[in-house]
C-alpha cells in the first residue's frame, strides 16, 4: 500500500494509507490527508467512430470508477462514480445496489444490442445476394 503524508483540514499534517487500487497521486493535488478521495483506474464504454462521419470524435458516454473518502468510515464514504457524458457533473454516485441496478441494466443493452446486430446481419447479407 502507498502512502501519502500531507496537510489537514485544521493545519496539520496526517498520513493515510491508500488502497492497492488507488490511482490517485495525492501528493501532486496536494491532497488534505483527511479530506481527499481515493480513486480507481476509469473504466470507459468507447463506441467505434461514426462509419459515415469518421472524423466525428466519439466520447466515451459513460465512464465509471471507484472513489472513497480517505477517511470518513461510513457506507455513504465509498461509491462507483457513473459518469453519463462529457461533463464531470452529469454523473451520479452508486452504492452496492446501485452498480447492482446498473448491471442488470447494461446486461438488458447488451441482450438487446445482440439482437439488432443479428437483425443487422440479416439485413446486410440479403442485400449483398441481391
Amino acid at each position: 500500500m502507498r502512502k501519502y503524508t500531507g496537510p489537514t483540514v485544521a493545519g496539520g499534517e496526517a498520513t493515510i494509507e491508500c488502497p492497492d487500487w488507488c490511482v490517485t497521486d495525492h501528493a501532486y493535488w496536494d491532497d488534505q490527508a483527511d479530506d481527499c478521495f481515493h480513486k480507481s483506474a476509469v473504466l470507459e464504454v468507447v463506441p467505434p467512430r461514426d462509419r459515415v462521419v469518421t472524423a466525428r470524435l466519439v466520447h466515451p458516454p459513460l465512464a465509471a470508477n471507484l472513489s472513497l473518502h480517505s477517511t470518513a468510515k461510513e457506507p455513504a464514504a465509498a461509491c462507483v462514480w457513473l459518469a453519463v457524458g462529457e461533463s464531470v457533473a452529469d454523473g451520479v454516485e452508486l452504492n452496492v445496489a446501485g452498480v447492482d441496478k446498473l448491471l442488470a441494466e447494461v446486461d438488458r443493452f447488451r441482450a438487446g444490442l445482440v439482437e439488432q446486430r443479428e437483425l443487422l446481419a440479416a439485413i446486410d447479407a440479403e442485400r449483398r445476394r441481391a
